[in-house]
């Protein structure tokens, strides 16, 4: 009886051990410098750049079959659980990019932004940090 017990407690330590997720890495700033000196940065063209994030998004979800389907937009979370590729680390990083592109674009507008759009810059920094924290 001593024995069946240690065996079902080894069975059990094994069933956990299986359990680990697995653990992604990506050079973050390596990623983003690169992305952002090809596509606009460099001559500080924002608009070109929340324009490539978008469609980098965009290929990200189809490659990743992460659409969201033809009806009602509903967000679909990126946790833990979905998380099985680096690529859905990329999706988080390139929504803080593109918020945060977009913020930069409203602020060189010619005249500044207006009261308006300077609380419309204020929430999309803040989304961006709110992506940045998620990833």
């Amino acid at each position: 009886m001593g024995k069946d017990n240690e065996v079902s407690a080894m069975e059990v330590e094994d069933s956990n051990s299986e359990q680990i997720t697995t653990k992604f890495s990506i050079n973050v700033l390596q990623l983003l410098e690169s992305a952002q000196m090809q596509h606009g940065l460099q001559h500080g063209d924002y608009t070109r750049y929340r324009r490539y994030c978008t469609a980098r998004l965009r290929r990200l979800y189809k490659s990743l079959k992460f659409k969201h389907g033809r009806g009602k937009y509903t967000r679909r979370a990126v946790t833990e659980s979905t998380v099985t590729e680096v690529r859905f680390l990329h999706v988080v990083l390139y929504m803080a990019e593109r918020a945060w592109s977009h913020a930069m674009e409203k602020r060189q507008l010619p005249n500044g932004p207006n009261a308006c759009q300077h609380i419309y810059l204020i929430g999309r920094l803040r989304k961006a940090v709110k992506w940045a924290n998620l990833f």
